[in-house]
């Protein structure tokens, strides 16, 4: 190997000025020379530290395209071939770009050196000419002609099947109209297992209808996951395969696919097969279609519900049954069965019943509260979640909170060794069981004032979630011991435990003081801390006005201790109670205009909706703020918030600070994507009823109707297992929204 031309050059870049994931790039010279070493371990730690600075996480950098032509030149020379040729590969496919000259650099980087690379395609190591399809796919249709010339050679020449199938793979990303007659080859039965799987996933993304034949070779095949190992793009083939089906519009075939799926895994179960990797991939599957589309738990849930009777796949089961939002009364029985059991499964069952809302969910769960942590939580969150529907405060359950309450209250000085025999064994589960417990009583309210003796003896351990309980179920005028217990408790202990106490206080009897000491006492907080004893100051409303001068203190603060999220929102929260308190905008606005200015900044668009959504309260007060309001209508995570504010400072107006209201509709809902979090997507939705009837045609009311009743999901991000009831939470306020636009 020549070091000399490979390395030629190296030292006249200037690397200091250049920057990867750690600041300055100076250690990337040594760093490709260490590539070189004589021993494993030294090279190996180079790779590692290349990887970590200049492909951060998928991100490139400005020394990321510097070392393209090296790292490329290395791998040409035989140096860690297959590993420089999965970097470039890496390169090539990011779009996270950070410091570049121009959008593309670093993809066009690894195209300017493919040249080199593709003779990696003929080498005589099969893992190498894995890895260098894969990264000459990742540079997608601009690799050019000579790319996709030297993947039909290898296609042709290929007769190692995991090879095979990832040079059809990268034919679909690089030449997709000689990928469609390939795949159409590669489905015969005379072609490798992996080979046809690929050729399956390849027809999909080619846009071949799906038909019989297709959907026969799946059968054929099924399951799919185990003919992938091997390949750089293994994955989860069937969850694939229904993924590009739904994302070209064929729902019915890609709910259709997972359907067939689940039945072939019920009859190998019923055959006494080992279920293995036909029950995982099958179920992985149905969960992951649900939660991108609203018609597929529906048609699911009755193919997945025979598999209840199957122990290795009962959870997976229990797990859709209890997340989807979707009735399933017939799942009720095995679930009833399950849940008698012993084990975590039984558990998961019973909190599939709760979550369900089954009759018969609390009268199993009141006899196995100890060792049932999963129910006990799914009770919790019916209970106290964001549209509560507790289970009924029955003598039998509300008997069993209690008798589990004292407990758990006598075991709080116990030794953690000798909690295993209540069956929590210590760790998170324990933690959370005084606040699981505590909570239903809070949902319960008064129904629940039997517990009151239990709640005053856990206060001391628990005062946090107690002080809520003993909120909703004290009677301030008859249980004055527990009114002069928070009483106590608001004048002493730690901070949290002081602001809990003396805001059940507030709400049990009205008085504010103990609760107006205890915030006026934390504004020293910074951040988040800051942040969330501002909005309990809020949450007074006309009742904070004690407070009103450390709040003008606090907007009086220089602009230059607010510059990260935490405080800025912090200050925008203090601005709004300003706001409400005084309706003085010179105080307020200031702050507004510098929130807004967080729109262009990284993950800096919450800090301005927050701000437009105070600049909304001042209505035409906010009317400085148009500029940058105007500025934010560009972005869709702050279309809305914009629009909102603009609305409300132009009130009657169908021109607000010259943009129609029609038009400002239209970016609103273009601004609602799949993929949406729930808070945002309801701020949508806000602004779309404030804009009012007249802004919305025939057209525009079907697109709102769309996101009410369309087939695809619209929340896509947040907790896992919360994106199915998020969607609905929208679905059903979307649907809210759209009648009152017709109206």
């Amino acid at each position: 190997m020549d070091l000399a031309a490979v390395f030629a050059g190296l030292d006249r870049i200037a690397w200091s000025e250049l920057h990867h994931a750690y600041g300055p790039a100076e250690d990337v010279p040594d760093l490709l020379r260490a590539l070189t070493a004589s021993t494993e371990e030294a090279a190996a730690e180079a790779e590692q530290e290349l990887w970590g600075s200049l492909v951060h996480q998928g991100s490139v950098y400005e020394a990321t395209v510097a070392a393209v032509p090296f790292l490329a030149r290395l791998a040409a020379a035989g140096v860690r071939r297959a590993s420089l040729l999965g970097m470039l590969g890496a390169v090539a496919e990011s779009t996270d770009e950070h410091g570049l000259d121009r959008e593309g650099a670093a993809r066009a980087a690894v195209v300017a050196q493919l040249p080199s690379l593709l003779p990696s395609l003929a080498d005589a190591v099969p893992e190498v000419r894995q890895c260098a399809a894969w990264a000459v796919a990742r540079c997608g249709r601009t690799a050019g002609p000579d790319t996709r010339a030297a993947l039909r050679r290898r296609w042709e020449s290929e007769t190692d099947p995991v090879v095979r199938a990832d040079v059809l793979t990268a034919c679909v990303r690089v030449d997709p109209d000689a990928a469609e007659g390939m795949a159409a080859i590669a489905l015969r039965p005379a072609e490798a297992p992996p080979v046809r799987v690929a050729a399956l996933l390849a027809c999909v993304e080619t846009g071949r209808p799906w038909d019989r034949e297709l959907a026969s070779v799946v059968a054929a095949l099924s399951p799919l996951d185990r003919h992938t190992t091997g390949s750089q793009w293994r994955g989860e083939p069937l969850k694939d395969l229904a993924d590009g089906l739904r994302e070209r519009g064929d729902v019915d075939a890609a709910i259709d696919v997972v359907v067939a799926a689940l039945q072939r895994a019920v009859e190998t179960v019923r055959a006494g097969a080992d279920p293995g990797t036909a029950v995982t991939e099958a179920t992985w599957a149905a969960e992951s279609l649900a939660l991108c589309s609203r018609a597929a738990p529906a048609r699911l849930l009755p193919a997945m519900l025979p598999l209840l009777d199957v122990p290795a796949a009962a959870d997976e089961v229990v797990s859709a049954v209890r997340h989807w939002a979707e009735p399933a009364p017939q799942a009720v029985p095995a679930l009833v069965r399950l849940s008698r059991g012993t084990d975590e499964t039984a558990d998961r069952a019973l909190a599939a019943l709760v979550s369900l809302g089954a009759p018969e969910a609390g009268e199993l769960l009141a006899p196995r509260l100890a060792d049932r942590p999963h129910a006990l939580e799914a009770a919790f969150r019916r209970t106290l979640g964001l549209r509560p529907a507790p289970l009924p405060c029955t003598p039998v359950l509300l008997d069993a909170v209690r008798a589990r309450l004292a407990v758990v209250t006598a075991d709080a000085s116990t030794p953690r060794e000798r909690r295993s025999r209540y069956g929590y064994g210590g760790g998170l589960a324990a933690v959370n069981e005084p606040v699981h417990l505590a909570g239903l009583p809070a949902g319960w309210g008064p129904a629940a004032r039997a517990a009151l003796p239990e709640l005053m003896d856990a206060l001391p351990h628990h005062p946090l979630p107690i002080c809520r309980a003993l909120a909703a179920v004290a009677d301030a005028e008859r249980d004055l011991d527990a009114v002069t217990a928070l009483r106590a408790h608001a004048g002493t202990g730690p901070p949290a435990t002081r602001q809990a106490a003396a805001s059940a206080l507030h709400s049990l009897t009205g008085d504010a003081g103990p609760l107006i000491a205890v915030l006026g006492a934390a504004f020293g907080e910074r951040g988040a801390a800051r942040d969330q004893v501002l909005r309990a100051v809020a949450a007074l409303g006309e009742q904070a006005r004690p407070l009103l001068p450390q709040l003008l203190a606090l907007l009086a603060e220089p602009s230059e201790t607010r510059t990260v999220l935490d405080t800025a929102q912090a200050g925008l929260t203090a601005a709004a109670t300003v706001w409400e308190l005084t309706a003085d905008q010179d105080v307020v606005l200031p702050m507004i205009l510098e929130g807004l200015t967080w729109a262009t900044r990284p993950w800096g668009h919450r800090t301005a909706n927050q701000a437009a959504e105070v600049a909304a309260l001042l209505g035409p007060a906010a009317r400085p703020a148009v500029p940058h309001l105007l500025s934010m209508l560009d972005r869709p995570e702050t279309v809305a918030a914009a629009a909102r504010a603009l609305v409300a400072a132009y009130p009657g107006d169908d021109r607000p600070a010259g943009v129609g209201l029609a038009d400002l509709a239209d970016r609103v809902i273009s601004s609602v994507r799949p993929g949406a979090y729930l808070h945002s997507a309801r701020g949508a939705l806000e602004t779309l009823a404030a804009l009012g009837p007249a802004a919305f045609t025939p057209a525009r009311r079907e697109r709102v109707r769309l996101l009410a009743d369309g087939e695809r999901r619209v929340i896509g991000s947040g907790g896992h297992t919360e994106i199915i009831r998020g969607d609905e939470e929208f679905r059903a306020a979307a649907g809210t929204v759209l009648a009152g636009l017709t109206r």
